[in-house]
């Protein structure tokens, strides 16, 4: 489609998602729209390459691991954090503080 005709079809897209009524012209050029950039798409998504959506999703995998151990780390830094505040204050009397050193999703 062209920029011209894209134009034309967003216009009555958005008459569409406003709930107007296309006349039976207006309506053909719609459905035309549509049909032409579902063919846009799929032709797409029949040429992506494979090889590197399977990279992609390895390097995801890679990425979600590598977070999970900084999140072990950090949890475990906190509570290393926590016991040494827990013996400073036996020792001393006093609180160290009262804030995370890291921040931990809920």
């Amino acid at each position: 489609m062209n920029k011209k005709d894209n134009e034309r079809w967003w216009q009555l897209h958005l008459r569409v998602c406003l709930g107007e009524t296309l006349d039976a012209a207006e309506q053909g050029l719609y459905a035309e729209g549509l049909a032409s950039m579902d063919a846009a798409e799929r032709s797409q998504l029949h040429t992506s390459d494979l090889a590197e959506l399977q990279r992609l999703q390895s390097e995801v995998a890679k990425l979600e691991a590598t977070r999970a151990r900084l999140e072990a780390k950090s949890d475990w830094l906190n509570r290393q954090i926590w016991t040494l505040e827990g013996a400073y204050m036996v020792l001393t009397g006093f609180q160290l503080s009262s804030q995370d050193y890291a921040t931990v999703p809920a």
